[in-house]
């Protein structure tokens, strides 16, 4: 990753609820596997997968605001507008 990545993905952790981030950091940054997390954190496995579910969805939605930010609204961000307003 560059360093603009890395201080994105660092920013956008930080949003991030307290467990979700753990698990996300665990994950990402420490490379454990699901079921390590699940018992270091004392959590089911299940769990750990839907809090991954749920950063990447957030990274992504955060992503794609950045890039309109910088270029105008993208394809996905428009058409998230348009299924928000029906």
């Amino acid at each position: 990753m560059t360093t603009p990545e890395l201080a994105f993905v660092a920013e956008f952790a930080r949003g991030l609820p307290e467990e979700c981030r753990q698990v996300f950091t665990l994950r990402k940054v420490y490379g454990y596997t699901g079921r390590e997390i699940a018992g270091r954190l004392g959590i089911p496995e299940h769990i750990v997968e839907a809090h991954l579910v749920h950063a990447a969805r957030q990274c992504a939605y955060a992503a794609s605001d950045a890039a309109d930010r910088e270029s105008g609204p993208s394809f996905l961000s428009r058409a998230r507008s348009r299924i928000a307003h029906r």
